[in-house]
């Protein structure tokens, strides 16, 4: 398992160009959001510095005066936020068949990134991309209302007979067995989009299926290696956080320092969303070329 998360690591090292543009994509999408919600606060504040104390620590008496006094404002940010996070999301699913034909070994992957390759393949694997995700959200979805009416009915129910503490226990149980299917199916979507740009497929929902079953065949293999790179980035947030609790913001340095560690938090989850889906193509050529028991769609 190391040995193969080491050589898919140098396989997006390879595709370091395309990484780098990636990022710069992300920052774009970020600046959209940042500067009008900069514009809109600076208006509203006017020549208050008040704003200024929520850079160091939470302060909720600051935040709900500003509340108070700009909340539709604010409210009219929080829907463009929204509505922007949407678009990321799209424009996510959109760059992924780019993605995989840059890391695929038979690809032009020691060749120059270059965005007259990139932007075809995108384009060429969007619809059957986007029809995934949909079947991924759906499954998100409904596991998420079953899990809801679950937990409620039993929560309930043991509301009459247990302690609080039960409960409280309870519902951290359902949460965690969510929590572990929704990973699950988020690692499935990303092999079912490398069964769909191998074989160039066109039925995502068969193509998941078909990955979940691949998944569970490799349970061990392939769903330790989709921890193993969710733990580094959780390893990659926590160190950011710890840095962003120490420093200081009062000034234009500091504020500046912390800029540089925000981006690079941007660039690791631009790198990490590379890696996971060389990761899931690496593990399915490689079964794919020593096994052939299994079937095509």
């Amino acid at each position: 398992m190391i040995m193969l998360i080491f050589s898919t690591f140098r396989l997006v090292i390879r595709s370091w160009r395309m990484v780098w543009w990636l990022y710069w994509m992300n920052a774009g999408l970020g600046l959209l959001v940042l500067l009008p919600a900069y514009a809109t606060l600076r208006g509203e504040a006017g020549s208050s510095l008040e704003y200024l104390k929520l850079l160091n620590h939470f302060d909720y008496t600051v935040y709900t005066d500003f509340r108070h006094t700009s909340g539709p404002a604010i409210d009219s940010l929080l829907a463009v936020g929204r509505w922007l996070g949407g678009f990321y999301l799209v424009v996510s699913v959109f760059f992924s068949g780019g993605i995989l034909l840059e890391v695929s070994p038979s690809g032009p992957i020691r060749q120059p990134f270059q965005l007259s390759r990139f932007f075809p393949a995108c384009v060429h694997f969007f619809g059957r991309f986007f029809r995934l995700f949909l079947c991924v959200l759906s499954a998100i979805l409904v596991i998420a209302f079953i899990g809801l009416f679950i937990g409620a009915l039993a929560g309930y129910s043991l509301s009459e007979i247990s302690n609080e503490e039960s409960v409280i226990y309870l519902l951290l149980g359902c949460l965690l067995v969510f929590g572990f299917l929704v990973l699950l199916l988020l690692c499935a979507g990303d092999y079912a989009k490398v069964l769909l740009f191998r074989r160039d497929e066109k039925r995502a929902f068969l193509a998941f299926t078909q990955a979940m079953r691949f998944v569970f065949a490799h349970f061990r293999l392939i769903f330790g290696l989709y921890l193993l790179l969710l733990s580094i980035g959780a390893v990659c947030f926590a160190i950011y956080f710890l840095i962003e609790s120490l420093i200081v913001t009062s000034g234009w340095a500091g504020i500046a320092v912390l800029f540089v560690f925000q981006q690079l938090l941007i660039f690791s989850r631009v790198f990490l969303k590379v890696w996971t889906l060389t990761t899931a193509l690496t593990v399915f050529i490689r079964h794919e070329t020593q096994s052939t028991s299994y079937q095509p769609i």
